[in-house]
């Protein structure tokens, strides 16, 4: 059996709070999208913003060979009621045609069109229903949210 692979983009590090705890209960290999030029606080809140709407992809530092996986956790921040554009660009390179997703999100107050932007654009064989992790469950619940959504998803 293939191992997991989780793949995340996190710029305030919320989001690499729920990857530790899905590497805890699945043991599976972690891949961070690291950018070429990377979002700082203030050019998440300005430029993100533009390449949010526009579906721009910012080019990737560095790469991962993903034969060697077929479910794959993928996950990242909410920026303007999307996911952030560094999960755009990786869904967008590389090929999932053959892989089952589980994506997953973290978000202040409101996911807007996330996950129905997500399952359109990522092309898989099967794409999973999301871990959606507000910040009230990241401060309190958040191991208890995770085991459930893994027992619900992916521990089938």
């Amino acid at each position: 059996m293939a191992k997991p692979l989780i793949v995340y983009y996190s710029l305030g590090r919320k989001t690499k709070k729920v990857v530790d705890i899905l590497q805890k209960f699945t043991n599976a290999d972690i891949y961070e999208i690291e950018l070429e030029k990377p979002y700082t606080k203030l050019t998440a809140y300005t430029i993100g913003l533009g390449h949010c709407k526009t579906g721009y992809e910012p080019p990737i530092k560095n790469e991962i060979d993903l034969s060697a996986y077929d479910k794959i956790f993928i996950g990242g921040p909410t920026w303007w009621f999307t996911y952030a554009p560094p999960i755009n660009s990786f869904i967008k390179k590389y090929d999932l045609t053959d892989k089952i997703i589980y994506p997953f999100g973290t978000a202040t107050s409101n996911f807007g069109s996330y996950f129905e932007r997500f399952n359109k654009e990522c092309k898989a064989k099967e794409i999973k229903k999301p871990l959606k992790i507000l910040r009230a469950t990241l401060n309190k619940g958040l191991e208890e949210a995770v085991k459930s959504w893994l027992n619900e998803e992916y521990n089938k």
